[in-house]
């Protein structure tokens, strides 16, 4: 069954938007929706928000053959410059991820 992953999170402090899109773009973007068990991958600016949203300033939303599949692909040689290069634009300790299944 497909698993749904959302990712919450704040830019690391003195990286600008523009830098983020750069490297999301560049990097992410284009790594990320390549790996095998990923179904779909997209990232978006807050732009507002309610109950708390709008304290961060990205979310990604994935679909991903499973948690665990997600979790083995984050080990991976490929993802290594999306799981190394994520530190340098986003803050890692306002990290939020929640992750299910849907009701069927």
């Amino acid at each position: 069954m497909q698993t749904k992953v959302i990712v919450f999170y704040k830019l690391k402090p003195g990286v600008t938007l523009d830098q983020y899109r750069e490297w999301s773009l560049q990097v992410d973007q284009r790594l990320t929706p390549a790996q095998p068990a990923v179904n779909r991958f997209e990232p978006y600016v807050v732009v507002g928000g309610e109950g708390g949203g709008e304290q961060y300033t990205v979310f990604e939303d994935l679909d991903v053959e499973s948690w665990d599949a997600w979790q083995k692909i984050l080990e991976t040689e490929a993802m290594k410059p999306v799981v190394e290069g994520f530190p340098g634009v986003a803050d890692p300790s306002t990290v939020v991820v929640i992750y299910g299944n849907r009701i069927i």
